[in-house]
Parts: C-alpha cells; sequence; structure tokens
C-alpha cells in the first residue's frame, strides 16, 4: 500500500489497492471518533470490522489475526491495559498489529503515555484526515530499520525565532529515525533537520514530523519518534541505499 501526504482533507481512494483481504478491527462507537476512519478503510477495500468497547474485545485480539486495531479513547468500557496485554501475548492472533488509539478531543495526551504499555501510535480525532491516513498507512507499511548512530540537528519554528536542537539516532529507515534526547518538542511538531550517513560526508537535508515519544522501559531510549516529510535531492535514495547495503 502507498500512501501519500496530501495537503488537502483528502484520502486517496486508491491506496489499498490489491489489499482487500487485509483486517482492521475498529473499537469504538461508530458514531464517535471511530467512525470517522470506517469510511476511507472501506474506500481503500481493507476488511473492516467493528465493534463496541467491551469486555469481550481481548478475546477477541487473542483468537482473531488482525492486521490494524484501531480502538477510540477514551473507551471508559474497557480496560486499556488488560486490552494492549491481549494484542501483545505471545500467543495472541493479533500480535503483529499495529494499534492506533484515536483520541478526542483534551485526551491526546493520556493516550500518548500508553505508547510506552503496547500502543504504536496516538492522534487526535480533530486532526486533518489526510494525517490520520498518513499515520494508518504507517503502521500497515512498517519500513526496515537498522541501527545508526549520528548526530541529527533539528531546527524548530517557535514564537519569535527557531529553537536549534541536537539528537543522537537510535535507528533509522526511509519513513523516519528514532532519536534520542531531549523530549522538549510535543507530537506533531513539524521541523527541519540536518544529518549526515555514517562514511558519507555529505549532508541529507528535509522537514519531519514528531509522531511520538520514545520511552525508557519499552525502548531504552528516551527520545523522540520523527516521520520524514520531504527529503531535498537525493536525500531518500542515499537512505535506501545505505539501509540496503546494511540488511545484506
Amino acid at each position: 500500500m502507498s500512501v501519500r501526504t496530501r495537503p488537502e482533507d483528502e484520502v486517496p481512494v486508491d491506496a489499498g489497492s490489491g489489499n482487500g483481504h487485509r483486517h482492521v478491527l475498529l473499537v469504538g462507537a461508530l458514531e464517535g471518533s471511530v467512525g470517522k476512519v470506517a469510511p476511507m478503510l472501506r474506500r481503500a477495500e481493507f476488511d473492516v470490522h467493528a465493534v463496541d468497547a467491551t469486555d469481550f474485545v481481548p478475546d477477541l485480539v487473542m483468537g482473531t489475526s488482525f492486521e490494524l486495531l484501531i480502538v477510540g479513547y477514551p473507551a471508559p468500557q474497557i480496560d486499556i491495559g488488560t486490552l494492549l496485554d491481549a494484542v501483545r501475548d505471545p500467543t495472541s492472533g493479533s500480535r503483529n498489529a499495529g494499534l492506533l488509539l484515536l483520541a478526542e478531543p483534551g485526551f491526546l495526551e493520556a493516550a500518548q503515555s500508553l505508547v510506552a504499555l503496547g500502543a504504536n501510535r496516538a492522534v487526535g480525532m480533530d486532526w486533518a484526515t489526510s494525517r490520520l491516513w498518513q499515520a494508518i498507512g504507517d503502521l500497515l507499511d512498517v519500513a526496515p530499520r537498522v541501527a545508526m548512530r549520528a548526530l541529527v540537528y533539528a531546527d524548530v519554528e517557535v514564537q519569535g525565532g527557531r529553537d536549534r536542537s541536537l539528537y543522537q539516532t537510535v535507528n533509522l529507515s526511509v519513513s523516519g529515525m528514532l532519536l534520542r534526547g531531549a523530549e522538549q518538542f510535543a507530537p506533531g511538531a513539524r521541523f527541519d533537520l540536518l544529518f549526515c550517513l555514517p562514511a558519507d560526508p555529505r549532508p541529507i537535508e528535509g522537514t519531519a514530523e514528531i509522531v511520538r515519544r520514545a520511552s525508557g522501559e519499552r525502548e531504552g531510549v528516551q527520545g523522540l519518534g520523527i516521520r520524514f516529510l520531504h527529503l531535498r535531492e537525493d536525500g531518500r535514495f542515499r537512505i535506501e541505499r545505505f539501509i540496503s547495503s546494511r540488511l545484506l
């Protein structure tokens, strides 16, 4: 599946071509936040299964294989911790599923704290549809990652000027990076970046977006997960070549 970020609030109707047998479970009332993504998933030819948030859901994911779970948050009728444990249980049919929390306004920070406990991503239901779709695409198409140690200069625009920070990379994929460093920027912040690949003195420049905070308990590093929005010139090609050389 190829998912492209679009500036307008639009979902590509052909994004799921050939993926008609991918199963997505929507947990929560369809008239709420989860209902916002159901039509675009069906237009992209995914098999969409919608259930209420009840105590039955952990048993369902234990016994059924889903590629993606989208859970409306908050969900007072269900224990989210129990659901996360069920998804990541070694015997779960959905152990490798991406888990996206779709938070109501005012609950995004609380939802993001659950990434450390087994969720993959938390996004706000009031985000533009294109950004929701990008998050879904990120979880369905996980790019190969390789370990890499390099310095990244992040230049974030703030009120009255720019804030420059220095991070160390933990790993790299064609779609983004995991960075070790201060967490002063919130998910959703966009910034310019510059870094060099090992043994390649020519810098890669572009723009990126912070998609999550990294958890020391879960990943052994405090920092930020970022997604590339744009890489100048041949930056993407050079990253692909570097990753391919490390995977051989």
